[in-house]
């Protein structure tokens, strides 16, 4: 078992967290971090490990095999825990082979057959902790068979919109009732996202929207000046878009509106800071769409692609930003959006999903209708020419973040689920 861990663990509940990429994005390190460091035992079990050394105070690092594994590794992983499960828990053995055993055939045959799913659950059947979640509904519907192994809570997170129309995801998408159905709670980041779940089907009981959290003392403004500003003031107005390069995102509808800035003479610097997300990845797929807007527009001069960057990199590039672009088409509730409010950085978005009850236009940022290149550009041309104005929103976001968005804040609402959950 590949097991790494920072610092001793601690005494109190015990929280598993299944399907986390290995090391997590910014936003669910902070609060894994956060959780642990309230006396939480967390431990991340994960198929998806990029950086096995990677440390966390106070959280441990499961590795489990992913789906679609070589026989031979699956009889060594079987051999392995399969046996311990055998030796040391005979009876959370046999519920899980029921278990698997009424998972449908199409479901099962998705990931290797029967040998398959025990290879692929075997090692977190023996863990017994006090909640399990879920941070996306993807992987909570590939692990379902363990719910009655674990018995105990468990928590699935919505985070975006649920859509219909991605090619390959319809096996996902018909076991989502049964999900909603055996969750104890169901974690939404909107209330917009709320209404969209409950519509399809979920007990409104068992909703519990959360906002996204930062930490305002890492996502924070630049120091000032000797003249008294935050950014160079070298007549380039500054623009940043950050996120995964998904069709969802609208880069190309971003991209027309910095085409319009830049033939109505305004000198702008975009930047897309973003990775291709993992299940694209060494496939044709948005890089390469945008690159050829770029072209194609003849922006070449003006917009950079920057790949994906960490936490500290992400914070200077907001932190030498005038303005965060968000064009998204589709949305729960961006963190991007609020990260950026705690950097004192105006947003220009698209008024979709969760986004209008994270920022009120005219305040710390302008909203407009998705899709709609023009009203992108000139939200973003009103900022330009007014560093006032910037200023003010800018202002206004970081106040909202300390007011609504802040980790501790984030932190806690989790604190209390958990235990509320567990005290059941």
């Amino acid at each position: 078992m590949n097991v790494a861990t920072s610092g001793r663990p601690q005494k109190g509940l015990q929280l598993l967290e299944v399907g986390v990429r290995w090391p997590p994005e910014t936003f669910l390190r902070q609060k894994l971090e956060a959780l642990a460091a309230s006396g939480l035992r967390v431990i991340v079990a994960s198929r998806a490990i990029f950086d096995a050394e990677a440390r966390l105070p106070g959280v441990v690092l499961l590795e489990i095999p992913p789906s679609g594994i070589s026989r031979w590794r699956q009889a060594r992983v079987l051999a392995g825990a399969g046996l311990v499960l055998l030796v040391t828990a005979p009876r959370r053995l046999a519920r899980l082979w029921r278990s698997i055993r009424r998972v449908p055939p199409a479901a099962r045959s998705r990931y290797g057959g029967t040998p398959g799913l025990l290879a692929m659950y075997a090692r977190l059947a023996r863990l017994r902790p006090d909640v399990v979640h879920f941070e996306w509904t993807t992987s909570a519907t590939a692990y379902m068979a363990l719910f009655e192994v674990w018995r105990c809570p468990v928590v699935v997170s919505c985070r975006g919109t649920i859509d219909p129309h991605i090619p390959g995801r319809e096996h996902h998408l018909s076991r989502l009732p049964e999900l909603f159905r055996r969750a104890d709670a169901v974690h939404c980041v909107s209330e917009s996202l709320e209404r969209e779940v409950v519509g399809l089907g979920l007990d409104p009981s068992k909703a519990r929207v959360i906002a996204t959290g930062v930490d305002p003392l890492v996502f924070r403004p630049p120091a000032r000046d000797g003249t008294g500003n935050r950014r160079p003031d070298d007549g380039i107005f500054r623009i940043v878009t950050i996120g995964w390069l998904r069709w969802m995102k609208g880069y190309e509808y971003a991209l027309e509106a910095i085409g319009t800035l830049v033939a109505r003479g305004m000198p702008t610097r975009y930047s897309i800071i973003g990775a291709a997300p993992p299940e694209l990845r060494g496939r044709l797929g948005e890089r390469e769409r945008i690159l050829h807007t770029v072209a194609d527009l003849e922006l070449g001069e003006h917009v950079h692609l920057r790949g994906g960057l960490g936490t500290a990199e992400i914070v200077a590039a907001l932190q030498g930003s005038d303005v965060l672009l968000h064009p998204s088409i589709d949305e729960g509730l961006p963190n991007v959006v609020v990260e950026a409010m705690a950097c004192g950085v105006p947003v220009v978005a698209t008024d979709c999903g969760g986004v209008g009850e994270a920022l009120v236009d005219g305040v710390q940022g302008l909203l407009v209708r998705p899709r709609d290149p023009d009203a992108l550009a000139a939200a973003l041309e009103r900022l330009g020419r007014s560093p006032a104005l910037r200023g003010r929103m800018g202002d206004a976001g970081r106040a909202t973040v300390f007011a609504r968005f802040t980790l501790e804040r984030h932190r806690d609402q989790f604190l209390s689920l958990y235990r509320e959950l567990a005290s059941r």
